[in-house]
């Protein structure tokens, strides 16, 4: 009979203790957070005050005239919404954003796949590769704003020695051109950190996998399609998210290449806040504009960090 209970409670589920609440775990740790306290008290001081200082702000005018600031309440917010380029700056930045994410997400996921295979000269090859993420921003900035110069530029007078166009195409000048070429610039420099990514998540991936499916018949499109790309999708969410943020966040490349011109055809919203905070003094205006920004961003940044934890257990 004994034996009989003893194999019945053995085969019953074992109860486990429930997880603990965020609040149990910092108690359990607070001596742990001693460690990391200054740490945290410097990023309040240039973080957070900061933070909290431009949401106050947003709701206050700061006239030029006087030394004053005038409380407004959210009329900084209903000017944004019915400004005359709110609708032009959104629709540059989504173009900006979404553009320069997705082309360089795919030309960096295609040098990834070529830098992955075990080929000669490969390291050389993957060098170049990562030679315009390390080249500063101004520098890249300034190199290609005189290589599209419309009169000077080495891209223009290549194409006409080529007899592919017959005159220069004012690549920044243009509200039809200025954009994408701000986009392609901007590839150009980011699609390394993608490359990067995708290649680290490559060679993560067991072969062990590809070689079944070389066993089963599979051809190099299917083991993409069914090994690649479900494996390296947590990197690719990863990467994404980053690229929207650091693209939407991104002011170097589009102010030194154009200053939000011709006529703000260029005018992104990062840029818009910079033009309206120093050299209007619309500081008020800017920090409701500033706000805005910061919202989109945090919603990215949940979803980034959600992304991050979603197989993470807790812990104890």
């Amino acid at each position: 009979m004994a034996r009989g209970t003893l194999e019945l409670e053995s085969a019953m589920p074992v109860a486990r203790p429930k997880p603990k609440t965020m609040w149990q775990r910092m108690v359990k740790h607070r001596y742990e957070y001693l460690y990391v306290a200054p740490a945290l008290g410097v990023m309040a001081l240039v973080i957070l005050y900061p933070l909290i200082y431009t949401i106050i702000l947003s709701f206050f005018d700061t006239p030029v005239d006087r030394p004053e600031i005038v409380f407004t309440g959210l009329d900084n917010y209903a000017e944004l919404l019915t400004h005359d380029l709110f609708p032009l700056v959104m629709r540059n930045t989504v173009y900006w954003t979404i553009g320069s994410t997705i082309a360089a997400f795919a030309i960096g996921l295609l040098c990834a796949l070529l830098v992955n295979q075990k080929l000669p000269g490969m390291r050389i090859i993957s060098g170049l590769l990562v030679i315009p993420y390390v080249i500063g921003q101004v520098t890249a900035a300034m190199a290609w704003r005189w290589l599209l110069h419309s009169d000077f530029g080495v891209l223009n007078q290549t194409l006409i020695m080529w007899g592919v166009i017959d005159r220069p195409i004012r690549f920044l000048q243009s509200p039809e051109w200025v954009m994408t070429a701000l986009v392609i610039v901007n590839v150009w420099k980011t699609f390394p950190f993608c490359m990067i990514m995708m290649l680290a998540g490559l060679q993560a991936i067991p072969a062990d996998l590809y070689k079944a499916a070389k066993v089963d018949g599979a051809n190099a499109w299917q083991r993409f399609v069914e090994i690649t790309v479900p494996q390296l999708m947590p990197v690719i969410v990863v990467t994404t998210i980053l690229s929207i943020i650091g693209n939407f966040n991104s002011f170097t490349i589009p102010w030194v290449m154009t200053g939000g011109g011709p006529a703000h055809q260029s005018e992104i919203i990062i840029t818009w806040i910079y033009a309206t905070s120093f050299q209007t003094l619309r500081f008020g205006f800017a920090s409701a504009i500033s706000v805005v920004l910061f919202l989109i961003l945090f919603a990215f940044s949940f979803i980034y960090v959600r992304a991050l934890t979603a197989d993470t257990p807790a812990s104890n």
